[in-house]
């Protein structure tokens, strides 16, 4: 430890993207820096802070002399309380770099997952609910026995003529466990749902029924974040969406898939 510091905290933002700001501990760290709780921060290198080019000059150049807050990236050997003029070309040029290797990253892993989707690969995080991520490859889809019978009656009460609201009444009646609250009990989800997530409501029934996995096919594709693009999460039109046929076991047959949505 440093004799001129006293450590008051660790903030850490791990799993979330450094291309943006909106990361939770470091929006706790800012927080108590504004309170004045925070006088100096410590980062292993400048990429820790951020690999957005203009956001992260920003906050060295603007953010931080504005709080009087001392900033130290360990390995690139930046501390502004030593820091000289004629270095600011140079980590200008580190801050440029990590945000170019950021973007650079971000198109090959959106081109390998786009040729995934087309071949039919399944590259969600978690499995739709009925069913499971094979063990043998985590990009097919295998029946879940546990789950796929209420995906079966959830289908034949719709078919009956069932509201979406009187489905997920019965469901919660039945003491079944909605898919967040089912995904938390296997330790698929690190939080616990709380509220709308924790019981079963009638959107969530309606997109499982509208959902072409169940008849044995993928879809993927309907939403796009691109961040060599510098664009959100936006919704793709259902033409664009990539549709492949036949990638699993339908846990429905084609006929009562149709039916349903006929109804």
């Amino acid at each position: 430890m440093q004799p001129d510091m006293q450590l008051y905290d660790v903030f850490c933002d791990n799993g979330k993207s450094g291309t943006n700001f909106h990361r939770p501990a470091f929006i706790h760290m800012m927080d108590q820096a504004e309170q004045g709780k925070i006088d100096c921060i410590v980062v292993k290198d400048l990429s820790r802070l951020g690999r957005n080019y203009i956001e992260t000059g920003y906050y060295l150049e603007k953010v931080f002399p504005y709080f009087g807050i001392r900033f130290v990236a360990v390995n690139d050997r930046y501390d502004t309380l030593k820091f000289e003029k004629k270095e600011e070309l140079v980590y200008s040029l580190k801050n440029l770099i990590n945000d170019w290797y950021a973007r650079d990253i971000s198109r090959k892993i959106g081109a390998a997952l786009l040729v995934k989707q087309k071949k039919g690969e399944f590259i969600g995080a978690i499995a739709p609910y009925g069913y499971l991520k094979s063990t043998e490859d985590r990009h097919k889809l295998v029946v879940d026995a546990q789950t796929a019978p209420v995906v079966k009656k959830i289908f034949q009460w719709r078919i009956e003529g069932q509201g979406w609201t009187q489905i997920a009444c019965r469901l919660n009646q039945m003491n079944i466990p909605s898919p967040a609250m089912y995904q938390y009990q296997r330790g698929h989800r690190k939080k616990k749902p709380s509220k709308a997530g924790s019981v079963w409501q009638a959107q969530g029934v309606k997109a499982l029924v509208g959902n072409p996995v169940y008849a044995g096919h993928m879809v993927q594709g309907k939403y796009k974040k691109s961040l060599s693009e510098g664009k959100g999460k936006t919704a793709v039109g259902r033409g664009n969406w990539i549709w492949v046929r036949d990638t699993h076991l339908a846990i429905v047959e084609p006929e009562v898939f149709e039916k349903a949505q006929d109804v």
